[in-house]
This record gives C-alpha cells, sequence and structure tokens, in this order.
C-alpha cells in the first residue's frame, strides 16, 4: 500500500513530541476556557486553575462537558472569544433534541480544511479525483467541511448533497466520478436504486474510494457496500462531530480501513475512553466505552472533555500503525451510542449489532427498521421487532434464518417481519431505524398491519 501525506512533519512525528505539544496546546486551552463564563464558574467549584494541569492524565480532573449543559448554554454556546471574531456559526443536527450552535474563527475554519485535507489524503485521494459530495449542508457543518478538504486539495467536486437519487445514479456513471462521501445508508440506497434503473454499480461506476461517517458503519454493511462496487473499492470512515468541529476528528488510512479502525489527529485532540458507568478510563484493547473528547486547537468554542456518548474502543497496535502515523492513536470505528442502547426484556441491544447481521444474510435488502414498544416513562424499550425488507419479497425462511441468526448474536429471541421491497422508508442523510410503534404504523402502514399476530407471538413465554 502507499502511504501519502497532507502534512507529514506533524503526521510522521514521534509520540514523545505530540505529547508535548498536547501538553502546550492545553495549556493554552485551559487558558482560554477561563475566559468563558461555565467554565470559569466550573473552576472554581472544583478549586482549579488552568496552570494547575502539569501533566496530561491530570484531566481527570477536570469537568466534564455535555449536550444538556450545552443547551442550557444556547444561543451562544461555550465562547471564548467576541461575537465580532466568530465568522460563522453551525449547529447540531437536533437528532436528539434542541440544536445548539457552534461557533468559528476564521483560523477554526482553516484548520478544518487543514484536517479534512489530512483525511482525504489518507483515504487515498488526489487533485485527479472527481468527487460527488452527499452530506448534508444548511447548518450542518458536514457538507461544508468536506468542500474544503477537497478544495484544499485540488479535486474536482459536485457539491450535490444528499437527495436527488437518480441524478446522482447517471452523474456517477456518466462523469466517471471516482470519490462519494455521504453516508453508508445513501450509498446503500444508491446501489438499490442503481441496480433498479438496470445500472450495475460495479461496471458501470468508476467509484474507486467512499468516504462514509454521520452514522455507525457495521462490518457487514462494510463488505455489502465493496461487493456492489467496482474491484479495489476502499470503504474509508472519517468521524467527528459539530461540537469537535467537524467531521474530521479521525480518519482511516489505508491500513485502518481493512482493520475498522481510524487515527485521531493527536495535535487537535485529546482522547479518553471511558467505562460510561463508572468513568473510569479503559486502556485494554477491544473494551468498549466512550468517548471523551479535549480540543486543543480550538479558537471560538473550545470544548474540554466532551461527552460524544459515542462508544469505541482501544485496538490493538493503537500506536503502531504501517502508515507511520504512530503519535496519532487508533480506536476502533463507532459501534454505538450510549443513548442508543436499548434494553429488551432486561437484555441490551445495540442498532449497530442488528445491521451487522441484517447486512451479512443474504436476500435481505436495504430498508430494515427496529419498533419498539416503549414502556410508561418511555425510558427504555420492553419489546422489539425487526422489520427488514428481502430482496425476493417476503420470504418465511429467510424471516426464519434472520430471527436464528440474531437470537445467536443477542442472546434474545426478536422477531423478524419479512417485508418487499420498497415497504419501508429511505433515508438519504442519516437513518432512523430505531422507530416507535406508533409512528411506523404512520411511515410503514402494511407492514405495521402484521405487528399486531407477531406481538401476540412474542407475548407467549413459550416462544421468548
Amino acid at each position: 500500500m502507499t502511504t501519502t501525506y497532507w502534512s507529514a512533519e506533524v503526521e510522521t512525528a514521534e509520540p514523545e513530541q505530540i505529547a508535548q505539544l498536547q501538553l502546550r496546546l492545553l495549556g493554552d486551552t485551559l487558558r482560554a476556557c477561563a475566559q468563558v463564563p461555565h467554565y470559569r464558574a466550573e473552576f472554581e467549584r472544583l478549586g482549579i486553575e488552568p496552570g494547575d494541569v502539569r501533566e496530561l492524565s491530570d484531566l481527570r480532573e477536570l469537568p466534564f462537558l455535555d449536550k444538556s449543559v450545552l443547551r442550557s448554554l444556547q444561543p451562544w454556546g461555550i465562547q471564548a472569544v467576541p461575537l465580532r471574531e466568530v465568522a460563522r456559526f453551525n449547529a447540531t443536527t437536533g437528532t436528539t433534541g434542541l440544536p445548539c450552535n457552534i461557533g468559528f474563527t476564521r483560523g477554526d475554519l482553516a484548520r478544518i480544511g487543514e484536517l479534512g485535507a489530512r483525511n482525504l489524503t489518507a483515504m487515498g485521494v488526489r487533485p485527479d479525483d472527481i468527487a460527488w459530495q452527499c452530506y448534508g449542508y444548511g447548518l450542518w457543518i458536514g457538507g461544508s467541511s468536506l468542500d474544503r478538504a477537497y478544495e484544499q486539495i485540488g479535486t474536482t467536486t459536485f457539491p450535490a448533497g444528499p437527495g436527488r437519487t437518480s441524478l446522482a445514479v447517471e452523474r456517477l456513471r456518466d462523469l466517471g466520478v471516482t470519490v462519494i462521501s455521504c453516508t453508508p445508508t445513501f450509498a446503500l440506497l444508491l446501489v438499490e436504486r442503481a441496480q433498479e434503473a438496470g445500472v450495475d454499480p460495479r461496471t458501470d461506476w468508476r467509484l474507486r474510494i467512499g468516504i462514509f461517517g454521520g452514522e455507525t458503519m457495521s462490518p457487514a454493511a462494510t463488505a455489502r457496500l465493496r461487493e456492489a462496487m467496482p474491484s479495489g473499492f476502499q470503504a474509508h470512515n472519517t468521524y467527528g462531530t459539530t461540537e469537535l468541529g467537524g467531521p474530521f476528528v479521525a480518519g482511516t488510512c489505508a491500513y485502518g480501513a481493512e482493520q475498522g479502525a481510524f487515527h485521531v489527529w493527536a495535535d487537535h485532540h485529546v482522547i479518553e475512553i471511558l467505562d460510561p458507568a463508572t468513568d473510569e478510563p479503559i486502556t485494554e484493547p477491544g473494551v468498549p466505552g466512550e468517548l471523551v473528547v479535549t480540543s486543543l486547537q480550538r479558537e471560538a468554542s473550545p470544548m474540554l472533555r466532551w461527552r460524544t456518548r459515542d462508544l469505541t474502543s482501544w485496538v490493538p497496535d493503537s500506536h503502531d500503525c504501517p502508515c507511520g502515523r504512530r503519535a496519532h492513536p487508533k480506536i476502533s470505528w463507532i459501534s454505538g451510542r450510549t443513548d442508543d442502547v436499548l434494553k429488551v426484556r432486561g437484555s441490551l441491544v445495540m442498532p449497530s449489532q442488528v445491521e451487522d447481521v441484517v447486512c451479512a444474510t443474504a436476500g435481505t435488502g436495504a430498508g430494515w427498521q427496529l419498533v419498539v414498544d416503549e414502556d410508561p416513562d418511555g425510558l427504555r424499550a420492553t419489546e422489539a421487532t425487526v422489520v427488514v425488507e428481502m430482496a425476493g419479497g417476503a420470504s418465511p425462511d429467510a424471516a426464519a434464518t434472520l430471527e436464528a441468526r440474531l437470537r445467536d448474536r443477542l442472546g434474545i429471541r426478536l422477531p423478524v417481519i419479512a417485508v418487499g421491497p420498497g415497504e419501508l422508508p429511505r433515508y438519504e442523510g442519516k437513518a432512523r431505524r430505531v422507530i416507535d410503534r406508533a409512528e411506523f404504523a404512520d411511515v410503514a402502514p402494511a407492514a405495521a398491519v402484521r405487528l399486531g399476530t407477531i406481538r401476540d407471538r412474542a407475548a407467549d413465554p413459550v416462544a421468548r
């Protein structure tokens, strides 16, 4: 594999050099945080001065920041510079509540472009590529950030945004597009629509790189995309959030793409992986925990111990990669969120686990939903059913096979309803896989009719 760098000096720096840089930048960040009323009050409450942090391990003595606090600080959020120095605001998606405004200085925006160029270069994107950019625009930061990264490299870009799938299917073929950036769900939808239109992505498209993000990406979904695309296609993953400055907190290199891991840019972020139940650090590879991130070079909105709620883990060779980026640790691709975990009949179920089994089962289509009945206070699911499209129609045998595989993976029985192609909603941005029963009846009425029988069967203690 060929390794190319955008910022070779910092990407190939020794771990000790980056650690020293992190400590210096952390001091700058803490001094900036002391200008923010919320952080200043927290420092006073804990009896901490910015100069008290002398080692990176001292981070554990500092307070967390989470979405509930950020919402309480709206409309301006965590703002460390005067409003006249804020060049623009982006906002969170608001999928779990009130969207939050996040400010960026011109320096912050320039750093987004530089980090994006690093990410894309590590993935193999070149100036002579043609890119079809499908991440969303508007107040969300994804689309504009990818535009900055492509422009930095010099790649020819079509800022299409999500949607217009028929046009995308044609243009990917007619323009010889080589790179696409979108959610994995939208990529699978494009494949489905192409096949319906008589276009074979494997032979009619020239895509060689996919830059996927915005939602979890299971190994089976990744494999399905690779199989559907031209020979040699690489499925990469980029990670970030609006709060952390965009989609380039971490990204895959050629080796990480095969491993299901990405590099975190350590000169911009200090990361912790914590047990979400105890907040104790996790150091053992392969043990999932919550990713907590402290920004190091943000001017307008510095994030101190930001609780992402995203679940990841250290990989066995976190600080040893053949690509040479040893100082920028590798972590596993996001497997889910702490607030996505459902409790079904006493067992924990993650939507990403269901997706992995669905995508690995032959005959399943692009659409699937996890339909839940919530308890009276709405805090956890007490019953769940998997509704999945089958490529050849509603096949009882295929549903039984999927149900057995889900039981093997999850340890509990989740009833499966098989429906025909096109019966479930499609998503051109982030997919919404978990849906309550009442709303499901609105978006998929034909499939919802069958839920009554399934619920009766699920209620039978013997069937469980």
